[in-house]
């Protein structure tokens, strides 16, 4: 998280001590504490804070300019960095320390020894030391307490539970109409409200890339997800939240992750290991969830208890689509309009138009910009280099004009890449400014993470050891166009109605299965052959 000068752990420092001061009116004697934990003259605590409110990032507040900054520390960034150390691992397992300054000290002039580095005065030390326990007062003052056993959350966006479920149902591949396995759910839920901030479904095991899309799915609008369900329904409710609260999964500790919140402020708590019932709310959604579930066909049950009397594998009807867009209306338009006990018989959408006020708004990316800068900050990263013929990710080829200079500088950059469209990646010499990156050869159509590794696994299946670009989308295209036909047949047979040879003969999909209606196809149109390069055009050289 530092950079090479400890400017990105000074940003941060300077966000947490302004974001409990909230937008009020900023008094003198708030502006006085402020400036002596910043070491900085106390009228800069204003200029910092009008710079935080109009963008309450911590990049907000990075420094500017050329030259010694207003309130910078003089040591060098691996002495700060020692310190730092110290002072958060360290210190905290001395508590028998007779004369605590003095050991203090002692340690990080031990360690800077070590590493070759000049070591800081007492006085730099007993400073630090200072600051680091005024934060951690600080930041003690405005959390409240609760009972043991009870976790009361006031105001929306609080404290938003995290957790990953694998689902109780079998659901079947989109062409052959066989099962195919559980799929994965992940919930966000608001603890004051009860509300489902987002899900996302998945075959996958959940990883970095399943937070990050349930992230953005949380805080920015679900309008285009729902439209492209094909659901028509109201959920107002998203937001950033203050504290998400996980397990300790290693997709919750991953560095996009980590970063992403500390950008935009969100504090992470972990459950305590083996403590399920710290996460109370949703565990007990989760169990809500699956008793619907098991009323679909192709549910496992909870337990392995009378699965032969209703075998799954013979009842899997619902494709994965369709299982998500049951869930996105048994969410948005069953669960959200229920009463609910733990909110006193009123129900999770009421609740939330009664609290939300001006807290969720404040915690809204603000212009569609900032939105698309949120997304960004939570998109799964890779590290690559530039070759002669572009970027490849995922057997997939990138170029852009500059890659002709990066490439020169034989340095690694820094890719982020949304798993449900890889046709643009975002790329990154300095790991700050992005730019928007295509194929290396236009006419490949969109392709999401999941499309890719199944045609992988397709050409694996069919021996292929080396696998190209080229054959990674004629197998997409032609497990698209096998998608096509089988969709087609369907709505043939619906038409048409019920055929008694062929129910007997079991060669129809299964009477609960809905499948839209596809879009026409042109046949006649001219089938692209990936294995040739594109043709050159004459370009502009600038």
């Amino acid at each position: 998280m530092r950079k090479a000068d400890g400017s990105e752990a000074r940003e941060i420092t300077v966000a947490r001590i302004l974001r409990p001061l909230g937008n009020g009116p900023l008094t003198k004697a708030q502006a006085l504490k402020a400036a002596e934990l910043l070491d900085v003259h106390w009228t800069t605590i204003y200029r910092l804070r009008q710079r935080f409110l109009a963008n309450p990032v911590a990049s907000a507040v990075k420094p500017r300019g050329r030259g010694p900054k207003t309130g910078g520390r003089r040591l060098g960034a691996r002495a700060e960095t020692i310190i730092e150390e110290v002072l958060t691992t360290w210190l905290p397992k001395q508590p028998l320390l007779a004369h605590p300054l003095s050991d203090l000290v002692l340690e990080i002039r031990r360690r800077c020894a070590a590493a070759g580095v000049t070591p800081p005065s007492r006085n730099s030390v007993d400073r630090r030391w200072t600051a680091h326990r005024a934060i951690e007062n600080l930041e003690q003052a405005g959390k409240s307490t609760s009972a043991p056993g009870n976790f009361v959350v006031h105001h929306p966006l609080d404290v938003v539970q995290v957790d990953h479920t694998q689902a109780d149902i079998l659901v079947v591949d989109a062409i052959s109409r066989r099962p195919i396995g559980r799929p994965w759910l992940s919930l966000a839920v608001d603890v004051a409200t009860r509300c489902v901030m987002g899900f996302y479904v998945g075959m996958d095991r959940p990883g970095a890339a399943t937070v990050a899309l349930l992230l953005t799915r949380m805080a920015l609008s679900k309008a285009a997800w729902l439209d492209k369900l094909g659901v028509q329904l109201e959920w107002p409710m998203r937001g950033v939240p203050k504290i998400l609260h996980l397990d300790n999964a290693a997709e919750f500790k991953s560095r996009a992750l980590r970063s992403g919140c500390s950008e935009y402020g969100i504090e992470l708590m972990y459950r305590p290991v083996g403590r399920p019932h710290f996460g109370g709310h949703i565990e007990r959604l989760n169990r809500t969830l699956m008793e619907r579930v098991h009323g679909l066909p192709g549910t496992t049950g909870s337990s392995p208890k009378g699965r032969k009397t209703r075998p799954p594998e013979k009842q899997a009807a619902l494709t994965l689509q369709e299982f998500e867009r049951w869930l996105a209306l048994e969410i948005g338009q069953r669960y959200h309009h229920s009463a609910h006990r733990g909110l006193h018989g009123a129900t999770p959408s009421s609740t939330w138009d009664a609290l939300k006020g001006a807290t969720v708004t404040s915690r809204l990316p603000a212009t569609p910009e900032a939105e698309w800068q949120f997304l960004l900050q939570f998109l799964p990263v890779a590290r690559r280099t530039i070759q002669a013929n572009g970027l490849t990710l995922f057997h997939l080829r990138y170029w852009h004009p500059i890659f002709a200079a990066w490439r020169l500088e034989r340095c690694t950059v820094m890719v982020r890449y949304h798993p449900e469209d890889l046709s643009r990646i975002f790329v990154s010499l300095s790991g700050k400014d992005f730019i928007e990156v295509r194929f290396a050869d236009l006419r490949h159509p969109p392709i999401s993470l999941w499309e890719q590794r199944s045609a992988v696994l397709h050409l694996r299946a069919q021996g292929h050891a080396l696998i190209s670009e080229a054959m990674v989308f004629r197998a997409l295209e032609e497990q698209r166009r096998l998608v096509a036909q089988a969709q087609r047949s369907t709505c043939r047979a619906k038409r048409q109605g019920p055929d008694p040879d062929r129910r007997r003969s079991g060669k129809i999909a299964h009477p609960g299965t809905v499948v839209p209606e596809p879009p026409s196809v042109d046949q006649s149109a001219e089938a692209v052959d990936y294995s040739k390069p594109a043709p050159a055009y004459d370009a502009e050289q600038w």
